[in-house]
């Protein structure tokens, strides 16, 4: 029950879709942390399901590419997007003082680091998403709910092991004040095992089944699992510690560059 809650608060926190139930309890956040990645499979599966309606509808690649980015930020009521953004103020202009690049974080105004740098990500993610959009298929599909539940899976392992900034939400979840411990990633490590076993069986299962295509997978998931290590370390490196915000950051660099790489090396 506790796991079940958990994924319903992390539903109604990470997704914009109302969620069928709303009860919270402050004792549960780590539960609600552990079910980051089902939540990711559950947006992987909606995008998804949009790209094939749009390919059945017969929208073009541009249309196509550029709804379903859209429809995925959405989907994600902007959450992570947010977190990318601050990062990138408290981040990009290269503060020597920490408790600047703190403040800059937790200030509410735009800065023109986080214009530019979300303009430049959101160009490369449109545009990857353009570039494979014309390859509807089960192999891009089921990579595509690979890289939204890697991202997600990544970020809440960080989150769960990393000792949280002072001023960070997560300070005062459960009364955590340092790292966690390993069973506490557990579930998480759980759903990422049955969304890669289930995306490996379906993909070579496929009737072009070859060592090529199951590489290419591999190396996106690689792509998706080293962008958001390296985001994480040096942003705990740069403020101090784990927060929402740099949560928000892995995913969101660690989605880009994997969508990118969907879109340099796969094909349908």
């Amino acid at each position: 029950m506790k796991y079940l809650r958990g994924f319903f608060m992390a539903w109604g926190m990470f997704c914009w879709i109302p969620c069928p139930y709303r009860g919270w309890r402050q004792e549960d956040r780590m539960a609600q942390i552990g079910m980051l990645p089902l939540v990711g499979a559950f947006l992987g599966l909606i995008v998804c399901a949009c790209w094939a309606a749009l390919h059945w509808l017969g929208a073009g690649v541009i249309v196509t590419g550029a709804l379903l980015a859209g429809i995925y930020f959405l989907l994600t009521g902007f959450i992570h997007l947010d977190g990318f953004m601050d990062c990138s103020d408290a981040i990009m202009p290269r503060h020597p003082d920490m408790n600047e690049r703190r403040r800059i974080l937790k200030d509410s105004h735009v800065g023109a680091f986080a214009v530019i740098c979300a303009v430049l990500m959101m160009m490369i993610f449109a545009g990857s998403m353009i570039e494979t959009a014309e390859f509807a298929g089960l192999r891009n599909g089921c990579l595509m709910v690979v890289i939204f539940t890697t991202s997600r899976f990544m970020s809440a392992v960080t989150v769960l092991m990393e000792k949280p900034m002072s001023t960070s939400q997560y300070a005062n979840a459960e009364g955590r004040e340092s790292k966690g411990t390993m069973k506490d990633t557990i579930p998480a490590f759980v759903i990422m095992l049955i969304v890669l076993g289930a995306a490996e069986f379906l993909i070579s299962s496929g009737s072009w089944r070859s060592l090529i295509a199951e590489l290419y997978s591999n190396i996106v998931f690689v792509v998706v699992v080293a962008t958001a290590w390296l985001t994480a370390r040096n942003d705990i490196k740069k403020l101090g510690g784990m927060s929402g915000d740099i949560s928000g950051h892995m995913i969101t660099m660690s989605e880009m560059f994997g969508v990118l790489a969907m879109a340099l090396i796969c094909s349908d």
